[in-house]
């Protein structure tokens, strides 16, 4: 199939082969299944999606670590991200499946779930909800489940990204004893800062809901890569913007959610100043 050509429908269906795929290596490792419910979103677009995958993509490849199975090639170049489509959200999610197809070859599972039917009425945010579970899933699988540290680095990329588009705020207050719910509060706060800022040029935005119940560090971790997304797609839309380069330095140690609440409400406050 031509990307293109690759329609929502498409992309739900390979994402739904994911899931049950997930499944199957769950029940292996004798791990239950997450029954939270998942946050409200709606409106997703495109690129929402393929920032969902890309987070996807970075758990699966820590699980294939965690089991030797052999390292899998991330798809073509990341797009231009004003031109994402179905069609390159599909082949992250194909190279997830590959990295599945590799662990489960580590754990000698031989049943291979079929690709469902497609479901023509299937929009973008059915695929990002169902990457969402997928996400929630490899998490309970994790021998090394990721944590305020990972959280913190995504956030910290964010924040580079607002500086770039002429952010100025001073570090926020540091606050112990922060949790996940805090920190995913403040996120909250950030996507919809920037939302505010992308429907300023006339670009649809994702809607998000409210934090969740038992917020977990991989649940900041996916909506830190979602806040990622918009920060970046803002960066692509504003010309007068400076470069970032794959080679700065990037933040490193060890965090506490109270670094990534730290961290988030200083983004929030970067995003305020920025016209």
């Amino acid at each position: 199939m031509k990307l293109e050509d690759v329609r929502p429908a498409d992309c739900y269906a390979h994402a739904q082969r994911l899931l049950t795929e997930v499944a199957s290596i769950r029940d292996e490792m004798g791990r239950a299944e997450d029954a939270r419910p998942l946050p409200e979103v709606t409106e997703a677009r495109p690129r929402d999606v393929y920032f969902a995958a890309l987070a996807t993509w970075n758990k699966a490849d820590r699980l294939a670590s965690e089991v030797g199975a052999q390292p899998v090639r991330f798809p073509p170049a990341v797009p231009i991200l004003r031109e994402v489509r179905p069609g390159h959200v599909i082949q992250v999610i194909d190279a997830v499946l590959r990295q599945i197809d590799g662990i489960k070859g580590r754990l000698q599972i031989a049943e291979t779930a079929p690709l469902p039917a497609i479901d023509a009425k299937r929009q973008p945010c059915d695929v990002l909800m169902t990457l969402l579970r997928v996400n929630r899933e490899l998490s309970r699988l994790l021998e090394r489940p990721f944590t305020p540290s990972d959280v913190y680095r995504t956030v910290a990329l964010a924040s580079t990204y607002a500086v770039r588009l002429g952010a100025t705020a001073e570090l926020a207050p540091f606050e112990r004893r922060r949790k996940p719910q805090h920190c995913y509060d403040r996120l909250l706060a950030c996507h919809a800062a920037v939302a505010g800022l992308i429907a300023k040029q006339g670009e649809p935005t994702l809607a998000a809901g409210k934090t969740p119940a038992d917020v977990l560090p991989g649940d900041v971790y996916d909506l830190a890569s979602l806040v990622l997304g918009e920060i970046a797609f803002l960066h692509s839309l504003t010309p007068t913007a400076m470069p970032l380069h794959a080679f700065e330095p990037t933040a490193s140690g060890h965090r506490l959610p109270a670094h990534v609440d730290q961290l988030a409400r200083t983004l929030e406050a970067q995003l305020a100043t920025i016209k």
